[in-house]
C-alpha cells in the first residue's frame, strides 16, 4: 500500500505544481493589468475598462490555485504554542486530527463553491462590466479546492502508515519541501 501511496503522492505533486504555475501566470496577468491600468490612467487619462473586475478574478484565482501546492508541501502557517503536541505519538495523533478536519473543511468549501459554479452555469451569470461568464472561473477554483482536499486525504492516508511521525517528518522524508540553494 505504501508504494501505491507514494506513486499517487508523486502524481499529486505534479498536479499541485501545475496549479502553482497557473497561479504564477495569473499573478503575471495581474501585474500586466495593473501596469496597463496605471499607465493608461495617469499618462493617457484613459483607465483600463473593467480593471477592477479583472483584479478581483485574478486575486481569487491566485488564492485558490495556490491551495494544492500549499497542502502538498505542507506550507501552512503554523503557530507552535505547545510544542509537545507536535512530537512523537501525540504529534502523530494531532497531525491526523488536523488533516481530517482540513479534509472535511476543504470538501465542504468545495461543495459550496461547486453549487455556485453550477448555478452560475444554469443562470448564465456574467460579470457586471465585461460580461465574462463566471462558471469557468468558479469551476477552476472548485477543481483547485477539491484537489487540495484530495491532497489532505492522501496526507492522512500516508500518515496512518507511519505511526509516530508528524506531517512535517513525512514531508521532509519525501523531499517535498523546496530546497533552498545558497549562492556560492
Amino acid at each position: 500500500m505504501r508504494s501505491i501511496l507514494e506513486k499517487v503522492e508523486k502524481l499529486t505533486d505534479s498536479v499541485s505544481f501545475f496549479a502553482a504555475n497557473m497561479a504564477a501566470l495569473v499573478l503575471l496577468a495581474l501585474v500586466v493589468i495593473t501596469c496597463v491600468d496605471v499607465v493608461g490612467r495617469y499618462l493617457f487619462n484613459s483607465p483600463l475598462t473593467g480593471a477592477v473586475e479583472l483584479v478581483e478574478i485574478c486575486m481569487g484565482a491566485i488564492t485558490f490555485f495556490s491551495f494544492p501546492i500549499m497542502f502538498m508541501r505542507h506550507d501552512h502557517i503554523i503557530v507552535d504554542l505547545i510544542p509537545h503536541f507536535r512530537r512523537g505519538h501525540l504529534g502523530w495523533i494531532t497531525s491526523l486530527l488536523i488533516l481530517a478536519v482540513t479534509f472535511y473543511v476543504a470538501m465542504k468549501l468545495g461543495d459550496r463553491v461547486l453549487d455556485y459554479a453550477v448555478r452560475a452555469l444554469e443562470d448564465g451569470d456574467i460579470t457586471e462590466y465585461l460580461a465574462i461568464p463566471r462558471y469557468p472561473i468558479v469551476g477552476f477554483i472548485t477543481a483547485a479546492i477539491f484537489t487540495a482536499a484530495a491532497i489532505s486525504l492522501l496526507r492522512f492516508l500516508i500518515l496512518i502508515t507511519k505511526p509516530g511521525q508528524s506531517v512535517e517528518d513525512v514531508a521532509n522524508a519525501a523531499h517535498l519541501k523546496p530546497v533552498v540553494h545558497k549562492p556560492d
